[in-house]
């Protein structure tokens, strides 16, 4: 009877226990919907404004080969590239709380476990690209110095960032048809090369980053499978 009884007695602190895990990973897993819902709108606002800054790229490596006297168009896909650079980062903080605190062995099924370890392990990947977008975005801001006068890409910036919607930047277009600082073809073409590496760097990165957003998506509609929120 005694061996009974303590038998007994472990086996409701076990139902215990597992009750009270299963609580704590539901709330858990709610916070984690919500990060997966706050990183898939961050994925659009950025896309969007990482694709403009391409398009804005590409159009200024035409406008230096082709139309190098239509300085305001230069000065304006120039000035637009830059200032329309998104980076990509994840909110991780109730994965990193469950992982601390051991609560990920208790999700259920194994297949939505790997399939959440999958996404936040995706993100070191984009985190590399990051630091070679932040490179090539460092080199043209260099070269820049090279051909574009600074008081007008100060003029450009003054607008009312109030009405910024989360999406990309529209600048003011700089006023008369400002001057080049040099028009020495060595000068123009290192400028065109930074930004065409640029381009081509964050077309990759935004190509990394839509399916990171894919895999976001996919992750919200298993997490609502599995788990009934009220």
């Amino acid at each position: 009877m005694l061996f009974l009884a303590i038998s007994l007695g472990f086996y409701a602190e076990n139902l215990r226990e597992g009750i009270k895990h299963k609580e704590e990973v539901k709330t858990q897993m709610q916070s984690l919907l919500s990060d997966l819902r706050s990183d898939v709108l961050l994925f659009d606002s950025v896309i969007d404004r990482n694709g403009y800054s391409s398009t804005m790229a590409d159009s200024l490596i035409n406008l230096l080969y082709s139309d190098i006297s239509n300085t305001t168009a230069i000065y304006y896909t120039a000035r637009s590239v830059t200032a329309n650079v998104g980076y990509y980062y994840s909110n991780s903080k109730s994965f990193d709380q469950m992982k601390s605190s051991g609560l990920l062995r208790f999700i259920n099924p194994k297949s939505l476990l790997d399939s959440i370890g999958t996404y936040y392990v995706s993100f070191q990947w984009l985190a590399n690209q990051t630091d070679l977008m932040r490179l090539k975005l460092d080199e043209i801001h260099k070269g820049n110095t090279a051909l574009f006068d600074s008081y007008v890409f100060y003029q450009m910036m003054n607008i009312n960032l109030s009405t910024y919607n989360g999406r990309h930047l529209t600048l003011n277009m700089p006023e008369g048809h400002p001057a080049l600082l040099s028009s020495n073809f060595k000068d123009i073409n290192a400028v065109s090369l930074n930004y065409h590496y640029y381009s081509t760097t964050i077309r990759f990165y935004n190509r990394t980053a839509l399916a990171q957003k894919l895999r976001a998506e996919r992750l919200i509609e298993l997490i609502k499978q599995e788990y009934s929120f009220d």
